[in-house]
């Protein structure tokens, strides 16, 4: 970072992106008219299309697509388990990274580029009911690693999360930014009891780590520092980065979109290349995504946030891509 502060630069980032591409959003505009696209495709996927076009600066096109899963150990892991958080945190790493998981399975079938980008897994962030998760420097620094994402060259990236407790995590920064009950997060009645036990320690760490931080949250980039981790950093920075580039970014689950929604808060523009691939089970997910006025592509009940939802709307995306050269060049 060239200034003193860590976080300046990143701020600077996300005030100056570059403007959408307005000829290339009316020139789609005028195809979607011309082939009547809305009764054709439907008006949803003719949108779809319209603002990918924006983006891209052409009438757009997937041919090099890319889906990233974003993971990293998060401190307060030790107040919700007994177990070795490290050891955890691998094993759920494994289970996407090795093959076993939905979506890598979907991405071979659509010939994506699959990544799985590890931010400190074996090194945690501090407990966040102890004390701020990341300094402002190691999140500045977790925010830069995500920007490389844009170096695979990819014409679009999904999104996705593989971290633990990356959920709590977000839920704290969501009831920070939005100044919400934690409460309303965990509601829902669960029929394992491990699973409200574990609720439950979630609930009483959110609201200690909210009591602990209080006084050091001045701005969103705080809010994140406090309570993200290294794998929310890194999901930020993949967004702005690809902003820059002109890169349409499609979003997956709750904190996924919490990335988003840190950016959202700061400059509602440095979102406008992004897309919901769809709304989870996950409690506060479809508010967050109004509260970032994005519309989810689907809705098909899914309850993690690994990707596979986002690789199912990757296909969508490139169907109606597909779709549409074919229509125009006949």
């Amino acid at each position: 970072m060239k200034n003193d502060q860590p976080f300046d630069d990143i701020i600077e980032l996300i005030h100056s992106v570059p403007s959408l591409d307005s000829a290339a959003f009316e020139k789609t505009y005028q195809i979607s008219k011309k082939f009547d696209l809305s009764y054709k495709l439907g008006s949803k996927n003719t949108d779809i299309i319209k603002v990918l076009a924006a983006v891209q600066g052409c009438v757009p096109v997937i041919k090099k697509p890319l889906i990233s899963i974003f993971a990293g150990t998060h401190g307060v892991a030790e107040s919700i388990f007994d177990e070795d958080i490290v050891n955890i945190a691998k094993e759920e790493l494994k289970a996407v990274s090795d093959g076993s998981s939905g979506v890598r399975g979907i991405a071979k079938s659509l010939q994506a580029a699959f990544k799985v980008y590890e931010l400190g897994v074996e090194y945690p962030s501090t407990n966040f009911t102890k004390g701020p998760s990341l300094s402002e420097k190691d999140c500045a620094a977790a925010i830069a690693f995500g920007m490389e994402v844009v170096a695979e060259g990819a014409d679009i990236i999904a999104i996705g999360s593989a971290g633990l407790e990356t959920n709590t995590a977000a839920i704290a920064i969501a009831t920070s930014l939005y100044e919400e009950s934690p409460v309303d997060y965990f509601k829902g009645t669960h029929k394992k009891n491990t699973l409200r036990l574990k609720n439950t320690l979630r609930l009483k760490a959110v609201k200690k780590g909210i009591k602990r931080n209080k006084a050091s949250l001045n701005s969103p980039l705080d809010i994140l520092r406090c309570y993200g981790g290294r794998d929310i950093a890194g999901m930020l920075g993949a967004i702005i980065a690809a902003r820059h580039q002109c890169i349409p970014v499609i979003l997956d689950g709750f904190s996924v979109c919490i990335a988003a929604a840190i950016l959202h808060s700061i400059n509602e523009d440095s979102i406008s290349h992004c897309f919901a691939g769809h709304v989870t089970t996950e409690w506060g997910h479809k508010a967050l995504l109004e509260r970032i006025s994005l519309i989810p592509i689907h809705d098909m009940g899914i309850g993690i946030g690994d990707g596979t939802g986002a690789a199912f709307a990757l296909n969508t995306m490139r169907l109606n891509c597909e779709a549409l050269s074919t229509i125009i060049e006949k």
